[in-house]
């Protein structure tokens, strides 16, 4: 069935209902990108746009037209974009279609499960990697594999207690989510919202449901365990600035504190007592609960280096091995695996103006992201930024959202999450709910409840499911997508030259003999059609006697042949979103 002859369409547009209207729009406008103005014409055949119960999409076609149908306009217009990607690859004017194509998704039955591809290792199996190349920080292997949430449960809906709390753990195993960064599990005490609390020897019981501190550590090991069989590392937020007014430790260890911190009593890291007292602490919290490391907040900005350096090495010592993250950035030393805005450009805004008025650094903030991972512009701490250490460590994240954020960010847009973070070379790290685009409202996000119902909203599941297709590829080619080099700016990354920009740079990854495009569209006004050279020499796979080209978000093989038939590439991508190709070399 030929719908485009020679660039001429020979097809009308039909509607059976206006939900239908945001999917003729999509169709049109990719149809008019690339094949010129729409057309009726005597004879032509009938793109039809129909709604249906069927919980998804389906593709039909047969000799009267194309129908495209789907439960709404947002399964419609997913639809779309499906058929665009298969059917419209390469540069050819002409467009056929199959007479008995028939292509549906069920979201019901067909849903994403990515805990398949998560595992847990345990401390007695883990090698250890020189995360500093000088023996100083020796990380466990799995740090190499995280993509990270932070979760609050007593602000998700389907949360609460640690006991109600389970279908997180695999709502993000499902998701591929391998590493919840939990927020404090302290007892609050007198005005306390967690980070302010009673110290690190005491749970929460309103996280526990257990007024027994005894009991409630043994509910927080359940927990750990539950995630460590779903394959997902569990590590504490830690606070180490001091604790709230009148509470046991203030009262029983006066010498123990000097002055105030955020308005409450502040520890005096000069104590050796203190010291001994706090390791101690976070060693056994270790120990119980078989949690896989800390998040330390504020630091290094109160205990320097030695305090969690000290307890990385008893727990060694003991033969648990873990990861320990600062909020700030930091020189890393003995102590810090990374912090936790790896991509922060301090030159045009520091993390508390980030937190008032955020942005992705490499959609919207200025940064280039081939050129800041090269050259390390915008990595790590603010006091190597413009040194030559600059990007030179090993791991960073891209934090694409925190509790400390005053709004959303992610918004449903595939850029936000996906290219700049999940595809790029760093761990990706954001806050409860973003993967779904949850309801929100201005205001700290880590007061804001999170309404997991909100999952299952037609625009909001769509996009969960990409989010998952993500992070499946990530895993997939983990050779490409989980590759660290020692020295951050040799990381396999190149640019990806295309013939008109679509507001960001395209790049590729690559090992061995493959190579995947990253190619963005972020010009709303712009041909969703994106034509690419394919950087053969730059990523490695040239000589290759042939090589197959698929599109990894749906896994269509759309050509096969030599290096010399495909200089280049052209493929739809709709706005927001962005093409992920697998270039691979199958001949000697």
């Amino acid at each position: 069935m030929v719908l485009v002859d020679n660039g001429t369409p020979k097809y009308r547009i039909d509607s059976d209902s206006g939900a239908c209207d945001d999917a003729v729009k999509a169709f049109g406008d990719a149809m008019r990108g690339r094949y010129g103005s729409l057309q009726d014409k005597d004879g032509a055949l009938t793109v039809m746009f129909s709604r249906t119960n069927e919980p998804g999409w389906r593709i039909k076609a047969n000799e009267n037209g194309l129908t495209i149908s789907g439960k709404s306009g947002v399964y419609m217009v997913q639809a779309v974009k499906e058929f665009m990607r298969r059917f419209t690859f390469g540069t050819d004017n002409s467009l056929s279609v199959p007479s008995d194509l028939e292509l549906s998704f069920d979201i019901e039955k067909e849903r994403i499960d990515n805990s398949t591809l998560l595992s847990y290792i345990p401390s007695d199996k883990v090698r250890l990697l020189d995360t500093t190349g000088d023996g100083k920080i020796m990380s466990p292997e799995w740090i190499e594999s995280l993509i990270m949430v932070e979760l609050r449960p007593l602000t998700a809906s389907n949360g609460g207690l640690l006991r109600d709390s389970y279908d997180l753990i695999d709502f993000y195993a499902e998701l591929g989510v391998n590493c919840i960064w939990l927020t404090p599990i302290y007892e609050y005490g007198p005005g306390g919202n967690g980070y302010g609390n009673t110290g690190a020897h005491r749970i929460g019981e309103n996280l526990t449901g257990e007024s027994d501190q005894e009991k409630g550590w043994e509910e927080m090991k359940k927990f750990v365990d539950h995630a460590h069989e779903k394959g997902v590392y569990i590590l504490f937020d830690v606070i180490t600035w001091g604790v709230m007014k009148g509470t046991e430790l203030t009262k029983t260890h006066p010498d123990w504190f000097s002055g105030e911190a955020w308005g409450n009593a502040a520890f005096n890291w000069k104590n050796e007592e203190l010291k001994e007292w706090f390791i101690n602490t976070c060693v056994s919290n270790i120990e119980k609960t078989g949690a896989d490391g800390f998040r330390c907040d504020c630091e290094p900005n109160y205990t320097g280096y030695d305090v969690y350096g000290e307890i990385r090495t008893r727990l060694a010592d003991k033969g648990k091995y873990i990861i320990i993250i600062s909020e700030d950035g930091s020189s890393r030393r003995k102590t810090y695996d990374f912090e936790q805005d790896g991509v922060l450009w301090y030159e045009k805004r520091d993390r508390g103006g980030v937190y008032q008025e955020p942005l992705i650094w490499y959609i919207d903030g200025g940064l280039d992201i081939v050129e800041s991972v090269k050259k390390g512009t915008g990595l790590g701490a603010a006091s190597v930024q413009n040194t030559k250490r600059a990007g030179k460590a090993k791991y960073y994240t891209n934090c694409i959202t925190n509790h400390d954020y005053q709004k959303r960010i992610v918004l449903g847009n595939r850029l936000n999450i996906g290219y700049a973070a999940i595809t790029a070379p760093f761990i990706p790290l954001w806050y409860m709910g973003d993967e779904f685009n949850c309801s929100w409202r201005p205001a700290v996000q880590y007061d804001m409840t999170v309404n997991y119902a909100d999952a299952d909203k037609d625009a909001n599941r769509v996009f969960l499911e990409d989010v998952k297709r993500m992070i499946r590829v990530r895993r997939t080619y983990s050779d490409i997508f989980e590759y660290w080099a020692d020295d951050h700016r040799q990381s396999n990354i190149c640019a990806v030259n295309v013939r008109e920009s679509r507001g960001l740079t395209a790049y590729a990854r690559y090992a061995g003999n493959k190579a995947v495009l990253i190619l963005p569209n972020n010009d709303k006004k712009a041909d969703p059609y994106v034509t690419a050279e394919v950087p053969f020499e730059e990523c490695g796979i040239n000589g290759y006697k042939s090589y197959k080209v698929t599109d990894l978000w749906n896994g269509e093989v759309l050509f096969e042949g030599t290096a010399a038939d495909i200089p280049e590439l052209t493929v739809y991508v709709p706005y927001q979103d962005f093409a992920m190709i697998l270039i691979e070399g199958t001949g000697e």
